[in-house]
């Protein structure tokens, strides 16, 4: 492996590892009012006939997460995502650069044609991630 496909490889570890982290209390706020907008009775609902705004609901649901479970309840359940999204990542980021790389290097591209290189890296590293990714996906699902 070239040293420009470690590069990509690592810094596309990172950036999947570090955006699990700062999004994933994001996803769990979110998921919880999935849940709870499940759980309201519909009584409730053709009595009042308001429920409270998202905005308002997302901020009470966080402020009872922290207060009654601790911070690290916001990153409860994200072990299985911070192991698959930096490999997702990592192997786009590597293929996007091998992609990129050989189609810039071939005698087709022109200098009329810049964004062949863009759109074979695209190809390259959505294949890549996509036979990998697509099984874990499956096993998400089931």
């Amino acid at each position: 492996m070239s040293e420009e496909a470690w590069v990509d490889f690592v810094s596309g570890w990172v950036s999947g590892g570090v955006s699990v982290l700062a999004c994933q209390p994001i996803d769990t706020v979110l998921t919880r009012m999935q849940a709870n907008a499940g759980i309201q009775t519909a009584g409730v609902e053709k009595i009042t006939n308001r429920r409270p705004a998202p905005v308002t609901a997302s901020v009470n649901i966080f402020r009872g997460m922290v207060s009654n479970f601790g911070v690290a309840s916001l990153w409860r359940g994200s072990s299985a995502m911070i192991g698959a999204v930096p490999v997702q990542n990592a192997l786009l980021m590597t293929g996007y650069g091998a992609g990129k790389r050989w189609s810039e290097s071939s005698d087709s591209v022109s200098n009329n044609n810049i964004l062949m290189g863009v759109f074979m890296g695209g190809c390259v590293g959505g294949v890549l991630q996509s036979f990998v990714m697509s099984p874990v996906e499956l096993v998400k699902v089931k």
